[in-house]
């Protein structure tokens, strides 16, 4: 049992380093590399060990260090260090891992049809305020 209990507490060790290595903008799969951890298993570690929250403070870490660099990337396009179009590739790539480590806070807002929180139409109109707006966007308002 005690060779179980060190396994378990190298492991926690492990997953320890690997969400410090995140948190100073390392990405998962360079850290997993670093600390000799398959990355499937740092995360089922993380899971059982009860690091969820820690991993998921890291993965905000992370979005947030993309984001500074987002800034410097631009700050150093408008000074002349860096190609616009060099740039370019490197915020689009920032602004996708961003997107993906925190998806509610940097993805996109995608609005779906018939979203009771999010109508796209104000259920509130009638038909005539509704038949009154259609006309105005098609320009046959009658003004």
């Amino acid at each position: 049992m005690a060779g179980k209990a060190a396994k378990q507490d190298d492991r926690m060790a492990q997953v320890r380093q690997v969400i410090a290595l995140i948190e100073g903008g390392m990405s998962e799969n360079a850290a997993c590399g670093e600390v000799g951890i398959n990355r499937a298993t740092f995360r089922a570690a993380a899971l059982r060990e009860a690091a969820g929250d820690a991993y998921a403070r890291a993965l905000e870490s992370l979005a947030g260090d993309q984001v500074e660099k987002i800034e410097q990337t631009i700050q150093d396009m408008r000074e002349g260090r860096i190609d616009p179009n060099m740039a370019r590739v490197e915020l689009d790539a920032r602004k996708w891992f961003a997107s993906k480590f925190l998806p509610k806070r940097y993805g996109e807002r995608v609005q779906h049809a018939n979203d009771p929180d999010n109508p796209l139409v104000p259920t509130s109109a009638s038909d005539a305020d509704l038949d009154a707006r259609i006309r105005a966007l098609m320009g046959k308002d009658g003004t």
